[in-house]
Parts: C-alpha cells; sequence; structure tokens
C-alpha cells in the first residue's frame, strides 16, 4: 500500500465518508418510521356486528326447517345464540336442540348441533350485509352449514 491509502481511516478507504454513514442512519430511519405507520394506519378487514336477536331468529328458521324435513323425528327445538366473544359479536354461536315426545318427557334431547354465524369481511368497495352459516358439531338433519348464506 502506499503511504497515501496508510494515512487514511479505513472507513474512508472503503468509500464511506461520514457523510454516507449519515445517510444511511437517515435512510434506516426513515423505512422504520414508514414501516411503523404502515402497520399502524393498515386498512384490515372488518366485519359489521351482527344482532344476536336477528342470529337467533335465522337459527330458529333453520330449526324449523330441519324439523319439517324431519317426517316426524323431531317435534320440537330449542335454541340459544349468544356473541362468541363480548362486545365484539362479529360471530354469533347457536347451540340447537331437536325433541321427540318420548325424549322430550325423559328431559333428554334427542339430537343437538351447533351451528356459527357471521358476516362477511368487507372494505368500502365489497360490502356485503347478509349472514352466513357453518356447522361447529354434526348436523341433525340432511343439510350442512359450509358458509352458507343463512340472510
Amino acid at each position: 500500500m502506499s503511504t497515501q491509502q496508510n494515512s487514511f481511516q479505513s472507513r474512508e478507504r472503503l468509500g464511506m465518508t461520514r457523510g454516507f454513514m449519515l445517510r444511511r442512519r437517515t435512510l434506516a430511519g426513515i423505512a422504520a418510521v414508514l414501516m411503523g405507520a404502515s402497520l399502524t394506519f393498515s386498512g384490515g378487514a372488518s366485519a359489521h356486528n351482527i344482532d344476536v336477536a336477528k342470529a337467533r331468529e335465522l337459527a330458529r328458521e333453520y330449526a324449523r326447517q330441519i324439523r319439517d324435513e324431519s317426517g316426524g323425528k323431531y317435534k320440537n327445538y330449542t335454541t340459544r345464540c349468544a356473541a362468541q366473544f363480548p362486545n365484539h359479536n362479529h360471530l354469533v354461536s347457536c347451540t340447537i336442540q331437536y325433541y321427540n315426545e318420548k325424549d322430550k318427557a325423559a328431559g333428554v334431547y334427542t339430537c343437538k348441533e351447533r351451528i356459527q354465524l357471521h358476516m362477511s369481511s368487507h372494505s368500502r368497495s365489497n360490502e356485503d350485509y347478509r349472514i352466513w352459516g357453518s356447522h361447529l358439531s354434526s348436523q341433525c338433519g340432511s343439510r350442512t352449514l359450509s358458509n352458507t348464506p343463512m340472510s
């Protein structure tokens, strides 16, 4: 190496000056701020809240159809619906119990199924207000809800 190269600091020999290092730090800082802003202000998916009373009525309508299609196998049914998460009812879970006369008198159910009702996620360009249903357990009738429109 020549004596001129030896008098330079190692960073200067590699072409890295103090200005270059400051620009690199500034760019890294700007990149970090932009990444943080993109995570903070991202327009994630959201969905509408479901009225639990409306969900219960849809579950009762479904249960009536199953009861009517059973050919007398089920005479009565009960429904219980609740939001799956407190103060955040994008998902409503319903338990439906079907009874025949003998089981009802004995205080037991003939068949029990759980369904989940939800609304699709939306953005301003895609607003779908239908309520969809899916089975969380085996079904009691011939109909399987697999992300099926309920309303």
